[in-house]
């Protein structure tokens, strides 16, 4: 089954479409679908991805993309990337996922 998650980077202005498939190998195929330079920079290097670039932080092809390319560091694409491949995964179930529907930064101004 395939898992999809919608990012809304209201600051500025972007939304971007994430799918992750479950391949016959049992790793993973991730497309993101943006019309933002610097995203589509992140995603040629994470049409492919396995267990442990969802798991292992340190190692991790999604983290060191993230790293490498020109992407704004409070970008959400590769927590999208990390949340749809759990989904997926099996890591988060779609119950939850459909209960809960999305996570949040929300900014206080005091």
């Amino acid at each position: 089954m395939t898992a999809k998650v919608k990012v809304n980077m209201r600051l500025c202005g972007k939304t971007h479409l994430i799918t992750v498939d479950r391949t016959e190998d049992g790793d993973f195929s991730c497309k993101i679908e943006t019309d933002c330079v610097n995203v589509k920079e992140f995603s040629q290097g994470v049409e492919r991805i396995t267990i442990m670039d969802l798991t292992d932080k340190r190692n991790s092809k999604i983290v060191n993309r993230y790293c490498d390319c020109r992407m704004s560091a409070n970008c959400l694409v590769p927590a999208g990337v990390m949340s749809a491949g759990w989904v997926e995964a099996g890591m988060i179930t779609r119950t939850c996922a459909g209960r809960n529907r999305s996570n949040d930064v929300e900014f206080v101004i005091d």
